[in-house]
């Protein structure tokens, strides 16, 4: 005679089972689009940039550009607010490689006895975050390419 306890023990084992083998045979989710990385995609894809370049134009846009404006001009909305005003990038990153760039973000420009107007990033930036903004920071550096038609797709999606 079979007992009570058996049969359990047994429904118990098939039941886990069968829960096991259904698990194992669903196929994944479907991955989601993001919209907003659809958007950084094509819009690096527009202006020529790097997935690292793309990163750091970002962040330079969310960390930097209340000061130093969106294109690095030193024309943010913060600007007028600043004495000594915001570096024009596009004139002022050539002077120096960017390891200098790097001791300004981590450490501040104080720490080169410069303004003490701009914070150090470097406890709320990650090492890639940071490489990330110097690759964005080398794109503005470079003069704009003087072979480029003025009427080029990307003057016309603006």
């Amino acid at each position: 005679m079979i007992k009570a306890s058996e049969v359990i023990r047994s429904l118990v084992v098939i039941l886990a089972v069968i829960l096991i083998t259904a698990g194992c045979s669903q196929t994944p989710h479907a991955t989601q689009k993001d919209p907003l990385m659809d958007v950084f995609r094509r819009q690096a894809q527009e202006e020529g940039l790097s997935r690292q370049q793309t990163l750091g134009k970002r962040l330079f846009g969310h960390y930097c550009a209340t000061c130093h404006g969106d294109q690095g001009s030193g024309d943010g909305q913060n600007a007028y607010n600043l004495d000594p005003p915001p570096p024009d990038f596009n004139k002022t990153l050539k002077l120096h490689p960017p390891s200098y760039w790097r001791q300004i973000i981590e450490g501040g420009p104080a720490t080169l006895g410069r303004s003490p107007l701009c914070p150090p990033w470097g406890h709320e930036l990650t090492s890639r975050q940071i490489d990330s903004i110097i690759s964005y920071l080398k794109v503005l550096a470079e003069p704009p390419n003087e072979s480029e038609p003025a009427n080029s797709s990307s003057s016309q999606t603006k």
